[in-house]
Parts: structure tokens; sequence; C-alpha cells
């Protein structure tokens, strides 16, 4: 089968599912299908007799089986056929009597005979068409009182629009959140310059002479000093140990990044931050440093710094140059 002949028996299909639709599959011609109820309820007991003369009921009063109001309630009566008196259906013109078609008998889905209970007729509304001008409205009395009844009408099927729109709302914040959790992951990997851009801009300009005039000078002596330094060393606690609690932001360039420099496994640092506050992890790992490489100097752990982004850190040690 071509790609024509499937287009072609696709649109016969929708022409065939639209017209379908027009018509009730479980009502007569002067009833409509109560969903809510699963029964069909009559149409002169929910709008009444046709207002205007020469005016008959629409097809199921222009409603579809899902209970949206696709036509007017009303229609004019066709060529040769006259309603003068707010009957149901239009008759002939030539003095016959005007006569209601009985409604076809309801099924419900499982088969069996099922209608809406039965209540009284509205009384017959006023004709908002004026002679000569049948589409335009006489006053506004009449048309606020014919366009209530379209209101009301539309109204069964407001609630179905309200699921789809929370769902839609809900389906928008959830991928905010995933989005915000996706760029927090992202800006926190690269932690040295996100450091270096929240030390400001006098950090950033001070970072370059201190790699260029204390780096050298820190280089030939040993890491050792800085576990004589007391008061450096109580500074530079202060600045690298802390990390954020949990409602806290990001945390780059700590003592736990400097241990990863040193080539320390995370479970060293878990383990030694564990033992806080009675014993301080910067110092904990100088000491594993000098112990495992004597050799280890305070300009190695100034490089480490400064890789991290911490100008504050390398100022303070700079006062051992």
């Amino acid at each position: 089968m071509g790609p024509r002949r499937l287009l072609l028996t696709a649109a016969v299909l929708l022409l065939a599912l639209a017209a379908r639709r027009e018509a009730s599959e479980y009502c007569g011609r002067l009833e409509y299908w109560n969903a809510d109820n699963e029964c069909c309820g009559s149409c002169l007991q929910r709008f009444g007799p046709p207002p205007c003369p020469d005016y008959e009921f629409a097809e199921n009063c222009g409603f579809d089986d899902y209970g949206d109001l696709i036509t007017h309630p009303f229609r004019e009566c066709s060529p040769g056929q006259c309603n003068p008196d707010g009957a149901e259906l239009c008759g002939p013109c030539d003095g016959g009597t005007t006569v209601s078609t009985p409604a076809t008998p309801a099924f419900s889905r499982g088969g069996s005979r099922l209608r809406c209970r039965e209540r009284p007729v509205p009384a017959k509304g006023y004709c908002p068409l004026t002679p000569g001008n049948p589409c335009a409205p006489s006053s506004p009395a009449s048309s606020s009182s014919s366009k209530t009844s379209e209101r009301d009408a539309s109204q069964e099927a407001l609630p179905s629009f309200v699921l789809p729109l929370v769902l839609l709302l809900l389906l928008t914040w959830a991928v905010i959140v995933i989005l915000l959790l996706a760029l927090r992951m992202h800006l926190c990997r690269h932690k040295g310059a996100l450091e270096a851009l929240e030390t400001g801009k006098a950090g950033k300009v001070s970072l370059l002479p201190l790699q260029s005039k204390e780096l050298p000078s820190l280089a030939s002596q040993p890491l050792s000093r800085l576990l004589d330094e007391l008061e450096v060393l109580e500074e530079l606690i202060v600045l690298l140990d802390p990390e954020p609690g949990p409602g806290g932001g990001m945390s780059c360039g700590t003592t736990r990044h400097l241990a990863a420099r040193y080539g320390m496994p995370a479970t060293w640092s878990t383990f030694t931050y564990s033992l806080r506050p009675s014993r301080s992890p910067l110092r904990a790992l100088i000491e594993m440093v000098v112990a495992r490489e004597p050799s280890a100097s305070l300009g190695q752990l100034g490089a480490h710094l400064a890789q991290l982004g911490r100008a504050d850190a390398l100022q303070v040690l700079s006062k051992l140059g």
C-alpha cells in the first residue's frame, strides 16, 4: 500500500470519526448523553421549548458524548419547514400539524435502557432575535439569557482542563529543580576557578605577585617549619578546615581538597574530619605529609593553595617567606 493510499485512508477515517462525534451513540435525536450520571437527558427538560419561531432543537441539543457543546442547542428550520408554536421539531409549512418526533430509545454502555430522571420543563424563554435581523440580539437582557444556557453547558467540560494544567505545572517545577541541581554539580567540579572568583578582585590581583615573589622563597623552607609556627598554623586552620553544613553552599578549596592534592584517600579525610574539633584536619595532614616525605617544602604547599584559588590562605603562608 503506497503512501498516498495510506494518507487517503487516514483522511477518510478522520472524517468518519468527526461526523460520528456530532451524533450521540447512546441517545436519541432529542436527547443528550449525561456523562456524569451515564444516562440520556431530555433536551426539552434542560433548555425548555425553542424560544424563537421557526426554530427547532439541534441534534442532541448540540452536545457530543463527551459533554462538549459543539453547536447551538437550537437551529433554524429547514426550507419548507415551520415551527410557529415552539414545538421540539419543525413541521411542514402547508398547514399540517407540527409533530414532535419521539426520541430513539437510549441504551447505556452496558446495553440496558437508561434515561435520566425527569424534571420540570422550563418556561419558554424570550426570543433574542429580531425580525429581519436573525443574527442580532434585540436587547442586552435577551443576549445574556441566551449566553447563560451556553455557559452552563460549557462549564460541564471545564474540570477536564484542571488535571492536565496541574500536571503541566508539576512537570515544569520538576524540570527546573533538576536543572538547578545539575548546574550546581557542574559548578562544584570547577572548585579552584569558583573559589578564585569568590575571593574577589583584590584576591585575584594579589595572587600573581605571591606566586612570582613568595613561592620561590618558600620553596627552600621545609614544611615541618609550619608545625613550629603556631600562629600562622592557627590562621590557616581557621581558613581551610571549616566546611559548610547540610544547608550551606559549595565547599571548594578546603583541607579535604588539599589532602587530595597530596595523594591522601577520601577515607583518610573523612576520618580526620570526624575527629574535629579536638584535632585539626590541617595539622593532621601536615604531620602525615612530613612523616611520609620529609623533603616536602612550604613552596609545594603554596603551589597547591594557588591552584585551589585560596589567595587568602596563600597570603597568610607568605608570612613565613
